[in-house]
């Protein structure tokens, strides 16, 4: 929220004083990816690194190419590409549930490109033993699979064209930021995997094609485990760990069209009406569009942005509730697009058992230069386990694909328990002089109450309030001033929740402090309820000419 102030106020005479700190513990987490602080963040390697073959300068295609850049984790560029990572040391409890949210530029690379692909995705793997993570953590499929998923190949060997991939075994859930093609079935002989069918094949569930729509939310599930056995009249298929699973759970539209832009908003549009989400007990795919979308927006922002102001500006923000009675997770996907914030998916319960179609598996090969696949004309249906690990870690991905070169860049990544205090980031403009503000307005915290907790500001403990001169460094619990050299003063009142700032003569252009806080009540005043770091700012605005 931009918040506009135009007056003055009496200088309020301070001391300042300094003591640093570093954010220890595993949550809250935060890294804003914008000061090279990489620690404790691990870049997985590939399955099947020569499964893509390899690019002109002679390195794997399939190789990580997550990096550092100006505007945060940068973990794709270029055409082809696939760029991981993941938190090894924050290890969670699914009893807990968290809140994950994370900044996101998604954009063409180059200026005149077209054409859309794939996207960035949020995932989880199994971490109850080390079977499924540290050196056996890697990623899968690139392209539609957003290195989550497994990739089925005809070719086996290389020179003809890619060759089978293995997905993330142990990978549990992913959540993507989908810009058309991880929702989709594939059934060519390059890459067999499931999801929901588009089109006019004769093929069982068909969806039509005027709903394969870009720019979606999706979700998909667990990777199989173990080796899976499928009888069929025609043939039995033996599948080995990580090749088969990760089903298609729901997906939601969110009214943008590469072509013809966003949708009229007072319109119900394709935003609702094209959304899916899989029936677990039939297997089939079942149109589902709750709730509503309103404000209809593309998922990718389209070009860097600084503060949510910008219309170009993206967040994702990610609740895994737990599901007491039946396991697994409550789901619900919020994106903000500039300051809007819209629900696509709500309360998704993931469920502990499904039935999904599994179409990675051709009937027959026909021999030759180039093998000639002979599908089933309606794939097998088969049951998926999906029991909710004691714990998880948390990975992200982006990928892309052969038609277009595209930059995915993650930033200001916060994991908070569930009910923790909400923090949000405040941008003011003001002109000339002292200035007031009251950061904590748009915040909350938690009180126990009725079926869930309660979100107020009135359960803020604003005396919980710290001072922090960068995401490294807290001025202290109890300490309300600091002094920037060259900069101001700034001084916050722990009984009113407002933050003063004094700037020295002559001072222009952006002035920054960050804080955390906490709530009130218990259990939430705990310090693991703590918020994630959020940001003052103010923009220091000299109109006088």
């Amino acid at each position: 929220m931009i918040k506009r102030l135009f007056f003055c106020l009496f200088m309020w005479g301070m001391c300042s004083g300094l003591s640093a700190q570093t954010l220890e513990g595993p949550l809250p987490f935060f890294r804003s990816f914008l000061d090279g602080n990489l620690t404790k963040i691990t870049f997985p390697e590939p399955n099947e690194p020569g499964a893509s073959g390899w690019d002109s300068k002679g390195n794997y295609k399939r190789k990580n190419r997550a990096a550092e850049s100006v505007w945060g984790l940068q973990l794709t560029e270029g055409k082809e590409e696939i760029g991981a990572f993941y938190l090894p040391e924050y290890i969670f409890s699914t009893e807990d549930g968290l809140l994950i949210e994370f900044e996101y530029i998604m954009m063409y690379t180059n200026v005149g490109e077209a054409g859309v692909t794939d996207g960035i995705c949020m995932f989880l793997v199994d971490a109850t033993t080390n079977e499924y993570i540290g050196a056996n953590l890697k990623y899968g499929a690139e392209g539609a699979g957003f290195g989550y998923t497994h990739r089925r190949s005809a070719h086996t060997d290389i020179r003809y064209g890619v060759t089978s991939i293995t997905g993330i075994k142990g990978g549990y859930l992913a959540v993507a930021l989908d810009q058309g093609h991880f929702k989709n079935w594939r059934f060519d002989n390059y890459e067999m995997r499931n999801g929901i069918p588009y089109g006019s094949a004769g093929i069982a569930n068909i969806q039509s094609e005027t709903y394969n729509t870009r720019s979606n939310v999706t979700i998909r599930g667990a990777a199989g485990r173990d080796e899976k056995v499928i009888t069929t009249s025609q043939k039995t298929h033996r599948i080995q760990d990580g090749r088969w699973g990760f089903p298609v759970l729901i997906t939601r539209h969110t009214g943008w069209n590469e072509k013809t832009g966003l949708e009229d908003p007072y319109s119900d549009g394709l935003r609702n009406k094209a959304g899916f989400r899989l029936n677990t007990e039939t297997g089939e795919y079942e149109q589902y569009v709750t709730p509503r979308i309103d404000k209809p927006f593309c998922i990718a922002g389209g070009k860097e942005f600084h503060h949510s102001g910008e219309s170009a500006y993206r967040k994702a923000i990610i609740a895994l509730e737990p599901n007491i009675v039946g396991g697994g997770f409550r789901i619900t996907v919020t994106i903000q697009h500039e300051t809007e914030k819209t629900v696509v998916i709500e309360d998704y319960t993931y469920p502990s058992s499904l039935q999904y179609t599994e179409n990675g598996l051709p009937f027959q090969l026909v021999a030759g230069e180039y093998p000639t696949v002979v599908y089933y004309s309606n794939p097998p249906q088969t049951e998926l386990a999906l029991e909710r690990p004691s714990k998880l870690v948390i990975g992200f991905m982006a990928s892309t694909g052969q038609l277009t070169a595209y930059t995915n860049i993650i930033r200001n990544l916060r994991i908070t328990p569930l009910y923790g205090a909400s923090s949000e980031d405040d941008i003011y403009d003001h002109r000339r002089g002292p200035v007031i503000v009251r950061p904590l307005d748009n915040d909350v915290a938690y009180q126990l109450g009725g079926d869930r907790p309660n979100a107020s500001y009135d359960n803020l403990d604003l005396t919980s309030f710290r001072m922090w001169i960068d995401e490294k460094h807290c001025l202290g619990n109890g300490v309300f001033e600091y002094e920037e050299e060259g900069v101001g003063k700034w001084k916050y009142d722990p009984e009113s929740g407002e933050m003063m700032f004094f700037p020295e003569k002559g001072v222009g252009g952006e002035v920054v402090i960050w804080y955390d806080v906490k709530g009130k009540h218990t259990p939430y005043a705990e310090e693991k309820y703590r918020s994630s770091l959020a940001k003052i700012v103010i923009n220091l605005i000299d109109d006088e000419g």
